[in-house]
């Protein structure tokens, strides 16, 4: 009986992680990314970058042209996976954190990067991205 309320429980915990799953194709992604920085009166124009996307590797990172990322937190609640990364850059290490919002063929996030003090003011890097789906 006790191995029966085992596969029981085991059953309804893989149904339970399918039903909150990411529902997103995996793929080549397309994202539009606008950025500014805190201090920067000009908003900058939208960039364009390729990615791919898998169930394994949700966060996209194109954009903050590094050479290495590293998942330091990431959750899932209703179809947003919310992460901090340590990224690599030319600059030194640092870190990016915000969050994801999934369908199956579109995305749209945000996220910041906080390069410390330059010239003795603090300064933040926002990300707003949109991305879709365009193939294998």
């Amino acid at each position: 009986m006790t191995h029966l309320k085992g596969l029981l429980i085991l059953f309804l915990f893989a149904t339970i992680n399918s039903v909150f799953a990411v529902d997103m194709v995996e793929g080549e992604w397309e994202l539009k990314v606008k950025y500014t920085v805190s201090g920067m009166p000009v908003a900058n124009p939208a960039e364009h970058y390729r990615e791919c996307i898998t169930h394994e590797d949700l966060i996209p990172t194109s954009f903050l042209n590094a050479r290495n990322c590293e998942v330091i937190e990431q959750r899932e609640r209703h179809r947003t996976i919310y992460f901090r990364i340590n990224c690599f850059t030319e600059h030194g290490s640092v870190i990016n954190e915000g969050q994801i919002r999934f369908g199956s063929m579109r995305i749209s996030g945000k996220s910041k990067t906080d390069l410390g003090d330059v010239a003795g003011r603090p300064k933040i890097m926002r990300y707003k991205f949109t991305g879709r789906r365009i193939g294998e």
